[in-house]
């Protein structure tokens, strides 16, 4: 119990509703989604379908949010203009693509004993899926994850004659790599509308990070220290938003239990000055103070001789808050100091 009452406690002291920094939301509702959501290439897929581009396809490694990705653009269209179909995996028939976008009722008891006995399974043609099609109102989505999985690969040409044929359908395929589509599928989608994620910048995990703690009623990136950003931001962890999340999690239960390395510069994680200071200083290799800058002395006022003083005795450095202990100091006289 002793945990979870300190993670409510951090949470309030950080006027947080909840915890953001959860791995998965797609299985939330759509609201809490679009909450958390920071878009990136989402947002350009998006764009590309308001504008009418039939096709769009986003390339990347696993965990890099390409089907996050597709739960934005799947939640931000129009219901009154768009109908979405999303396929967990591809479609390994034209039977299948159609059942599971509800052209046509998905064969049941009757269907399934008929095969088993020897009868010929009912297909669906392309032409007839094609008609059906053009018959909605509204135009047609069709989200198709992990489209590097298709075992048939002869429904990757049929994806391009639907998309030829059918002039309200849109499609949206993610996959790891384009190895496999047919260049006539790509050059149909156009570069233009091919998406690669292999990684995040710094820049872009921060706005990552920010963004969930507005999305919670926090500010800015409080209550986590600059240089523990540009620590934990390493090449590898940029690989995914997961490798930060279980980062940034570490840190709130180490902070949340009194145990944390941090603790005092999280206090002062929404002051940019002395963020910076703390940054500086843990970038540089400083000389240890000694006796020896002794001739400095008289130039320092009173209360930056008690500080100083602190400073000689404890060499690892101390935060504004363990000096304003340590001198009695007020925090604007040991700041200025």
């Amino acid at each position: 119990m002793e945990v979870f009452e300190a993670k409510e406690k951090l949470l309030k002291e950080l006027n947080w509703s909840e915890n953001p920094f959860v791995k998965d939301l797609r299985t939330s509702d759509k609201n809490a989604f679009l909450k958390y959501y920071y878009a990136l290439e989402a947002q350009k897929i998006l764009q590309k379908l308001a504008f009418d581009s039939k096709a769009c396809m986003l390339l990347g490694p696993k965990g890099v949010g390409k089907t996050s990705a597709l739960f934005f653009v799947k939640y931000s269209l129009p219901e009154k203009e768009y109908d979405v179909i999303f396929f967990k995996e591809p479609p390994q028939s034209m039977q299948d693509l159609a059942e599971e976008a509800g052209l046509v009722s998905k064969g049941g008891l009757m269907q399934a004993l008929s095969k088993l006995l020897g009868g010929s399974e009912k297909k669906i043609s392309r032409e007839e899926v094609i008609g059906k099609l053009k018959n909605k109102v509204k135009k047609i989505v069709f989200f198709i994850d992990e489209a590097h999985l298709e075992k048939n690969q002869d429904m990757y040409m049929e994806f391009k004659y639907l998309l030829y044929d059918a002039p309200n359908l849109r499609l949206v395929i993610c996959a790891l790599g384009k190895e496999g589509f047919p260049d006539s599928l790509v050059q149909l989608i156009g570069e233009h509308n091919v998406f690669t994620r292999k990684g995040f910048t710094q820049q872009e995990m921060v706005a990552i990070i920010e963004h969930r703690i507005k999305a919670v009623g926090g500010k800015a990136l409080k209550p986590f220290p600059e240089v523990f950003l540009e620590k934990t931001l390493t090449e590898q962890n940029l690989l995914s938003p997961i490798y930060v999340f279980d980062e940034l999690n570490n840190f709130l239960a180490g902070l949340a239990m009194g145990k944390s390395e941090w603790q005092a510069a999280s206090e002062y994680a929404g002051d940019s000055l002395i963020q910076g200071v703390i940054s500086q200083s843990a970038r540089e290799k400083k000389e240890k103070l000694t006796t020896s800058h002794a001739d400095l002395w008289i130039q320092l006022s009173p209360s930056q001789k008690q500080i100083v003083e602190k400073l000689i005795r404890f060499q690892n450095g101390l935060t504004l808050s363990e000096i304003m202990k340590e001198t009695g100091l007020s925090q604007n006289t040991a700041f200025n100091a």
